[in-house]
C-alpha cells in the first residue's frame, strides 16, 4: 500500500477543521486486509444525487515498520496512523481515507500492542493538491483540474494565501463575486480559484480576504477553465456552473434577512 500523510494548509482553530488540505508524499508500506469477501459498507447504488460508492475496507498495519518508514522519509514525530491520512489500494486502484485507528485490537497479545487496523472509508475528493511524486496517486488531483478556474492578472501588488476567500466589491460583505484561492504563481500572475460564486467580472480587480492582495486583469473577459486535462465526455458540472452564474446570484440581499439568501 501506499500510506499518504495529510498536510494542514489552513486550519479551522475554533471548529478544529481543516478548511484546505493537501499531500506531498507517498510512503510504500506492508499491510495485511482484513476483509478477506470484498469490501464493506453500504456498496454501489444510484441516490438523489447519482452513483454513489460506499466502499469500506479494514487495513492492519505493523506498529513497528510504521513507525520505522514514517520517522525515516516524513516525520520522526508522527507515531501512529492519523484519522484523515489516505490509504491507496494498488489492486484497485482506489484511494481510502482513514476514519479511526483502531490500537488495542488484539487486546494486548502478549502484553504488548503489536499493530493498527485501520477502518478505512473510500475517499471524496474536494479540492485537495496532490503533490507526491507517484504518478498513480498525484493523477487523483490532475484528472479534476478541470473544476479549477484560471484567472491571469497584469497589474498588480501582494500575495494572495492558499486557502483564503478572493472577492470582487467593496468588501467580502457586499462582494459580487467570491471564490477560495487553490493556487497563487506570482511570477507568472496566475490565480488559480474554485468553489466560485457570483459573477465574474474581469474589468474589476480581485482582493484577498485575509492577505489583501489586490490584482486586476484589464480584460473584460471570463476566467479560464484549464484544458489541458481531458475533461469526463459524461460530465456537465462545468456548464452547470457556468449557467447557474447567469440565473442565480447569491450576492443579492435579502430584505427580510440580515445577510445574503
Amino acid at each position: 500500500m501506499l500510506y499518504i500523510p495529510r498536510v494542514l494548509v489552513k486550519e479551522d482553530t475554533l471548529f478544529g477543521e481543516d478548511v484546505l488540505s493537501k499531500f506531498e508524499s507517498a510512503v510504500p508500506m506492508e499491510m495485511y486486509i482484513e476483509n478477506i469477501d470484498g469490501f464493506e459498507g453500504d456498496g454501489d447504488f444510484i441516490s438523489k444525487f447519482g452513483l454513489e460508492i460506499r466502499d469500506t475496507v479494514t487495513f492492519s498495519v505493523s506498529k513497528k515498520r510504521f513507525e520505522q518508514e514514517i520517522a525515516t522519509i516524513v516525520s520522526p514525530t508522527l507515531k501512529r496512523p492519523l484519522e484523515g491520512d489516505l490509504i491507496y489500494f494498488p489492486l484497485t486502484k482506489g484511494m481510502f481515507e482513514i476514519k479511526f485507528v483502531e490500537h488495542e485490537d488484539p487486546f494486548y497479545q502478549a502484553g504488548k500492542r503489536y499493530v493498527y487496523k485501520l477502518n478505512c472509508e473510500l475517499f471524496q475528493y474536494s479540492q485537495e493538491d496532490f503533490d507526491t511524486g507517484d504518478t498513480m496517486v498525484d493523477r487523483t488531483d490532475s484528472q479534476r483540474d478541470d473544476l479549477a478556474i484560471n484567472i491571469t492578472f497584469t497589474s498588480g501588488s501582494g500575495t494572495y494565501l492558499t486557502g483564503e476567500t478572493v472577492y470582487q466589491g467593496g468588501s467580502l460583505a457586499t462582494a459580487t463575486f467570491t471564490a477560495n484561492t487553490i493556487k497563487w504563481d506570482g511570477v507568472g500572475s496566475l490565480l488559480q480559484i474554485a468553489g466560485t460564486s457570483g459573477s465574474f467580472n474581469g474589468s474589476l480587480g480581485v482582493t484577498g480576504n485575509d492577505s489583501s492582495a489586490y490584482y486586476t486583469s484589464g480584460v473584460t473577459s471570463s476566467p479560464s477553465i484549464p484544458t489541458n486535462i481531458p475533461t469526463d465526455i459524461f460530465s456537465d458540472n462545468s456548464g452547470i456552473q457556468v449557467e447557474a452564474d447567469d440565473v442565480f446570484d447569491f450576492t443579492e440581499t435579502d430584505p427580510f434577512s440580515e445577510g445574503g439568501y
